[in-house]
């Protein structure tokens, strides 16, 4: 669904993380202050920690999305030419494995008294790491109607849209959902027993789309909004000081590239052409309207070996009808255009996952700071009681 609306990025985990790791910064800088003038001795250890802290703040506000978002900064007839490469750019279903056994490592370290004690860990020991794409034999772009207002009275309050781009690549029937878990299956049975532990993860992406996007309004912008300036925040630790004020230049908006693939058919014949004919891929920008006929977005593997499915496989496919997206298309009422594509919320991702999943660099940034805070902690409380 597309959303217009002037509402900055909202992602409560990871605001709540940077502006965590802002304070500690903030605090570790006031520790390294009062040591310098007060306690020489131990400036070294304290100037270390704060390094550190302050290395895997910079880090993680360089690839921020606020970060991601000045990289990426492009015109609206930029953006029109990026969304009509991305219609017509095949997805990638992509099988990745992990084959790895366990192994005890024993060592030996002295505790603060200078006795040696002995220890054993266990190391994770990747052997081979198969990679794969699944094959299909056509695709059709489904993503209907993009619309990105670039008008130039509309720019007067707000200079830039912040555009997040997504990509939603399912199957468009139920015998292509069945192959695809036997591709799966296929691939577990190749590689599971190649060490004694597998693991395995699926990617699913358009090829060379750019998530973070932001879109100039009109040809002049705030001479703060330059990437300079932001990464001059961030070494100053005023990064998160530096995004409330970018935000409030911005306009944020969602759009989602949306593929179905078929294994057994071509998305391209009459039946498809008119079922589909709601979801063709367009583009409006202020009073430009642009609408892609089917060879511009659709994708025919002519190198696939098709067989049509026969009536068991059909009958064993049934019990995948209700994974199959519905799509449906908005009528025009209130701020959503004709045309746009409203999000079922009942209807689950194609990972089996909550759609506002919390992203992984949350689970990275977390597991940092637990690991800081346990190493430094004592430091830090001994640093304090002296003062």
């Amino acid at each position: 669904m597309l959303d217009q609306g002037e509402q900055k990025e909202n992602n409560f985990y990871w605001k709540c993380c940077c502006w965590f790791l802002q304070i500690i910064d903030w605090l570790t800088l006031l520790a390294l202050i009062i040591v310098l003038i007060k306690f020489q001795k131990i400036a070294l250890k304290m100037s270390i920690a704060f390094i550190i802290i302050h290395f895997i703040y910079i880090l993680v506000e360089i690839f921020s999305p606020t970060g991601k978002y000045i990289c990426n900064k492009s015109s609206g007839k930029v953006m029109h030419e990026k969304m009509g490469r991305y219609f017509r750019t095949a997805p990638d279903i992509i099988f990745h494995g992990v084959c790895y056994h366990n192994e005890i490592i024993y060592y030996t370290k002295k505790d603060k008294f200078g006795i040696p004690h002995q220890y054993k860990k266990t190391k994770k020991v990747v052997t081979f790491e198969p990679e794969e794409k699944m094959p299909y034999y056509s695709v059709r772009d489904v993503s209907g109607l993009f619309y990105l207002n670039c008008d130039k009275a509309l720019a007067k309050k707000k200079p830039f849209i912040k555009l997040k781009l997504k990509e939603e690549i399912n199957f468009a029937d139920a015998i292509s959902l069945m192959d695809y878990q036997n591709e799966i299956d296929k691939f577990y049975s190749r590689h599971q027993y190649k060490d004694k532990y597998f693991e395995f993860k699926e990617e699913r992406k358009v090829p060379g789309l750019i998530h973070h996007n932001l879109i100039k309004m009109g040809e002049d912008e705030p001479f703060l909004s330059k990437y300079f300036f932001f990464i001059l925040a961030t070494f100053l630790t005023l990064s998160e000081l530096y995004k409330i004020y970018f935000n409030s230049l911005c306009i944020f908006q969602r759009f989602k590239i949306r593929k179905l693939i078929s294994t057994r058919y071509d998305l391209n014949q009459p039946f498809y052409q008119e079922k589909y004919q709601p979801f063709i891929p367009q583009i409006i920008l202020i009073n430009q309207t642009y609408n892609y006929k089917p060879q511009d977005y659709n994708y025919l593997n002519n190198s696939y070996q098709v067989n049509l499915p026969t009536q068991e496989e059909l009958e064993k496919a049934q019990k995948y009808e209700d994974k199959v997206p519905n799509y449906q298309v908005s009528s025009g009422n209130g701020q959503i255009h004709s045309g746009i594509i409203i999000d079922s919320p009942n209807y689950p991702n194609y990972m089996g996952q909550p759609s506002d999943q919390q992203p992984a660099p949350v689970e990275v940034f977390k597991i940092i700071i637990n690991h800081l805070y346990h190493h430094y902690q004592l430091k830090i409380i001994k640093i304090f009681k002296l003062i």
